[in-house]
């Protein structure tokens, strides 16, 4: 690649084609090379200009975002940011779904919002210029478990996920069945304003009951918790969860693989699905440590493997799984009934 990032811009706004272009112009490495009025344009000019990047604006006319997203990925492949106002959540998730890397809210009111919006805008092209270009996945219909499950015993089993997180999870849960018998926590890198959004369009694919968590609740069976916007979600050692702000941007992940180690010992799960960086690899170390199971998605199977890498190298996954095969092995561990604390006289 080289060092001037190539952006193509879609959007049916005039006025927003020319405002992202204007943001855009204040980093030196970046280059608009073309504009795009709706996403049957922007397909061409992807096919043409073959751009570094690609942002789609989540409802466009003649094609929306979504369908963009996937005739681009057939035809002409780049790395998608889909850029979506928050009452267009749903149509943003099936987009990742179809192939874009990430999903923004569009800019908010106020030149304070316009100026927070061009920074954030300007470092995640600057982050997905430097992924490599993945392959499109299969759809959730053709999922099959792919090995053998393993046995064992759990009280909770948590998730994390980054870039390309979303449709990844979407297949995980779809597997799973609605008796299952523990709680499910997720740690999902997502934008202010997607989380519902993100929690009704996982529910919808999977027959488990999907909650935005709430402090002081204790997990039931066969849930599937979230946090809000903004909160990272973690598991106290008497049982009931603790929603609060993120302590340390990045680590949400690791956050919620901490506290269950130290909540359910050897009766934790964890595993570190697709994203970059490295959140989760220490709280993911912390479970096997205490001797619970851990799991790290095979990077082959990942939009960007990142994290699921650096869980590897740190020594905190037991086993590397495709999503089918950490689905069939989720299925198999048996629920337990967390033991009472240990109380200190």
């Amino acid at each position: 690649m080289s060092p001037t990032i190539r952006v193509l811009i879609a959007d049916d706004s005039p006025t927003m084609l020319k405002m992202y272009t204007a943001l855009l112009a204040s980093a030196s490495d970046i280059e608009v090379i073309g504009t795009a009025k709706d996403g049957a344009e922007a397909v061409e000019l992807a096919r043409r200009l073959h751009p570094d990047v690609i942002t789609l604006d989540a409802r466009m006319p003649r094609m929306d975002g979504i369908e963009a997203s996937s005739r681009i990925m057939s035809e002409a492949p780049s790395r998608i940011l889909v850029i979506s106002g928050a009452v267009d959540a749903e149509m943003s998730f099936k987009a990742l779904q179809a192939g874009a890397l990430e999903v923004m809210p569009k800019p908010r009111p106020g030149l304070e919002g316009l100026a927070n919006f061009g920074v954030k805008l300007i470092q995640i092209i600057r982050s997905m210029a430097e992924l490599p270009l993945s392959e499109r996945r299969p759809p959730l219909a053709a999922a099959k478990a792919l090995a053998a499950p393993l046995g064992g015993k759990v009280s909770g089993f948590g998730l994390v996920a980054s870039t390309g997180g979303p449709p990844a999870l979407c297949l995980l849960l779809s597997l799973l069945p609605p008796n299952l018998p523990y709680p499910i926590f997720i740690a999902q890198h997502v934008s202010d304003g997607f989380t519902a959004g993100l929690c009704q369009w996982l529910g919808a694919a999977s027959s488990l009951r999907l909650e935005v968590a709430r402090s002081g609740i204790r997990p039931q069976p066969g849930h599937v918790y979230l946090p809000p916007d903004g909160h990272q979600l973690q598991v106290l050692l008497m049982g009931e969860l603790l929603v609060e702000p993120i302590q340390i941007k990045g680590a949400l992940g690791d956050a919620l693989l901490a506290s269950l180690a130290l909540a359910y010992g050897n009766r934790a799960g964890g595993a570190v699905l697709t994203g970059m960086g490295s959140d989760g690899s220490t709280g993911l170390l912390a479970i096997r440590q205490a001797g619970g199971l851990t799991f790290a998605q095979s990077p082959e199977s990942c939009v960007v493997p990142g994290m699921p890498e650096a869980a590897l190298r740190a020594g905190a996954a037991d086993q590397a799984l495709p999503l089918e095969a950490m689905a069939a092995t989720m299925r198999a561990l048996s629920g337990v009934a967390p033991a009472p604390p240990t109380v200190k006289n």
